[in-house]
């Protein structure tokens, strides 16, 4: 009796998901780009567990601003994400689909990842921590109501790393991931938008 709680005391406090709280990427702040241009932003956490949803949105939220100084964002509250976009300018709208990192094949990572920019399903190696971030973006360019263009992608990274140091390896392994996500994010704003 006596091994049998020593195995399930293992077995529960060996966690195999784990969420942290996302890091400020360092980027080159877009200076002059879309200058004095109101733009709507939405940002919806759509995962399941949604651990760290507030650090989240309040990161790319912030990154955004960093990032687009020139810019005068107009950030929608959670309840507007889902109207229509503004007629005569522009609206983003993103959408947090996966920020998770997983210990081997675990479920939660191994159901969202990308394959030639759209989502699929994979399995990740075992004995890896595999960090995975995936947004999905919608940008309404209505500045120009004869012309109206609406650009949409996902975008995501995966990122699997052996398990050296353990949780500490998880942290890489997603801070990694969401690094290459929002670098991939923006780099698809600076493209949909520019002139």
């Amino acid at each position: 009796m006596k091994h049998l709680w020593f195995i399930l005391l293992v077995f529960i406090g060996c966690a195999t998901t784990k969420t942290f709280e996302p890091n400020e990427i360092s980027v080159s702040p877009r200076i002059g780009f879309l200058k004095d241009v109101t733009v709507d932003l939405g940002i919806f956490d759509g995962r399941i567990d949604k651990e760290y949803s507030n650090e989240l949105v309040n990161q790319i939220t912030n990154q955004l601003n960093r990032t687009y100084p020139s810019i005068k964002f107009n950030i929608l509250k959670v309840d507007e994400f889902y109207k229509d976009p503004i007629s005569d300018g522009i609206t983003i709208k993103i959408s947090i689909m996966t920020y998770d990192a997983g210990f081997g094949a675990d479920i939660k990572v191994m159901t969202v990842g990308t394959f030639g920019g759209d989502f699929g399903y994979g399995v990740f190696p075992d004995g890896k921590w595999n960090g995975v971030t995936g947004f999905s973006i919608n940008i309404y360019d209505n500045r120009n109501p004869n012309d109206a263009k609406k650009f949409s992608k996902n975008i995501g990274k995966a990122v699997s790393l052996p398990n050296l140091y353990g949780y500490k390896t998880a942290r890489k392994a997603l801070d990694d991931s969401y690094k290459e996500s929002m670098q991939g994010l923006l780099f698809y704003i600076d493209n949909s938008l520019m002139k």
